[in-house]
């Protein structure tokens, strides 16, 4: 398979199953995978087409960005072309694809990187650093949820984060893993209370059977009453920054 040659800014996310060798058993392969397509038809209905915000230069931004997907294993992998636009794209989508998960009993825990990478021409073959920084990110988390990688502290990534996405956070972090991230997350629980009735701690809490992996969903769920509390954690920012 030919590579293509240029080297292209990409956003990569890694996501992999919370307790997958337990998944297997109890609930099968074949019910695994068609959970799998159930996430990837989660995101893809997020995308966005149309009139959606306007660009750094104040110009309206109008189109249609495709978020790129696979899955194998106990992993499933977005990828997308970086801008900023993307990036809020991405996110969108990975705050549905992380409620479904829960609804479904798939728990996930991931991270989102970027950097230079060369794609296959069929989009499925996929070398670069991104990929390693994500992995590295989603090792250092103990809970059900998805934090940016270490890249994002540096330019030219570091200047575009839509507030309403992503959360100031790093309480769920292993010790020592602040180096392989940058303290920002994908703030799911904000679009649960936006699209569910139900309560998300007791969805979360359903999923905590497993003894192995009782301080992720502790940490998960101190994430939830966390992000209800800053609900506009942003006016408070600016506020101190003042």
């Amino acid at each position: 398979m030919k590579m293509d040659t240029a080297e292209r800014d990409h956003l990569f996310c890694l996501l992999d199953v919370l307790g997958f060798s337990n998944l297997v058993t109890t609930v099968g392969l074949d019910s695994l995978y068609e959970q799998y397509e159930e996430l990837i038809k989660a995101a893809e209905h997020q995308q966005v087409d149309g009139l959606f915000f306007s660009s750094r230069c104040g110009h309206p931004f109008f189109g249609y960005q495709r978020i790129e997907s696979t899955y194998f294993s106990d992993t499933i992998l977005f990828w997308c072309p970086y801008d900023i636009h993307h990036l809020e794209i991405l996110a969108h989508c990975l705050k549905e694809v992380v409620c479904r998960s829960i609804e479904i009993g798939l728990p996930l825990r991931g991270a989102i990187s970027v950097g230079k990478a060369k794609l296959g021409p069929d989009q499925k073959a996929f070398v670069g650093e991104p990929i390693v920084r994500a992995v590295n990110a989603e090792k250092v988390q103990k809970w059900i949820g998805i934090t940016l990688s270490s890249c994002f502290r540096k330019e030219p990534y570091c200047g575009g984060f839509k507030a309403d996405c992503f959360l100031p956070y790093e309480k769920h972090l292993k010790h020592g893993g602040l180096s392989e991230v940058t303290p920002l997350v994908v703030d799911f629980p904000r679009q649960w209370r936006k699209t569910r009735k139900g309560s998300l701690i007791d969805a979360i809490q359903r999923l905590n059977t497993d003894e192995k992996y009782r301080d992720y969903y502790i940490n998960s769920v101190a994430f939830v009453e966390y992000s209800e509390k800053c609900d506009r954690w942003w006016e408070t920012y600016a506020h101190e920054k003042s």
